[in-house]
């Protein structure tokens, strides 16, 4: 967001310092502080991506289901979707899932591109900002955008968005695989 606005914050201060001196004072300190900004977002990558309940994007099926054992059976369709949905309402879910409503596992490729979480509601949890705070404290990543009940980080090729519309949910997404899918889905709804 800074970086996006150098120029005009560079403007604004550059009139506002009347000297020379101050002026490119104030320009050299806009610019290092932008320069680590933008140097701090830019480390972001699929080598940086969170695991959520010890998946990550790019696992095999095998590797999704070798994450729970026998606490949950990750079935992945050989056609179509290849979505893997589980939920937990009207059975409690099992020890390495305790707090969750439901999950969804999306492949593409033979590889999870998407990881889509609903949690139980937690008392901690009570807005999208404790939510996502919470999700920080663990990630590391902090530079949510916040717009219109729903937060957003996109990080190079991967994404996080957070909600609280029916429970907490986060959904961990390889943005480059989910391109490819809906190009995909486009292309069949055409032949329709």
């Amino acid at each position: 967001m800074f970086c996006d606005n150098f120029e005009l914050f560079a403007q604004v201060f550059g009139r506002l310092a009347k000297a020379k001196i101050m002026k490119a004072f104030v320009l050299i300190l806009l610019f290092l502080f932008c320069s680590m900004s933008c140097a701090a977002q830019e480390n972001c990558d699929l080598s940086n991506v969170p695991t959520l309940l010890g998946l990550r994007l790019g696992m095999l099926p095998e590797q999704a289901r070798s994450v729970f054992g026998k606490d949950l059976k990750v079935k992945v369709k050989k056609k179509g979707q290849r979505t893997f949905f589980q939920n937990f309402i009207k059975k409690p879910a099992p020890n390495s899932l305790s707090g969750v409503r439901a999950i969804y596992l999306r492949f593409f490729d033979g590889r999870l591109y998407q990881i889509e979480i609903f949690y139980e509601n937690r008392s901690q949890w009570q807005t999208l900002e404790n939510f996502t705070d919470a999700f920080s404290a663990k990630t590391n990543l902090t530079a949510w955008k916040i717009e219109n009940g729903k937060a957003k980080i996109i990080c190079g090729e991967f994404s996080i968005v957070a909600d609280r519309v029916l429970n907490p949910r986060i959904e961990l997404t390889n943005e480059t695989i989910r391109a490819q899918v809906e190009e995909i889905r486009d292309r069949e709804n055409k032949k329709k």
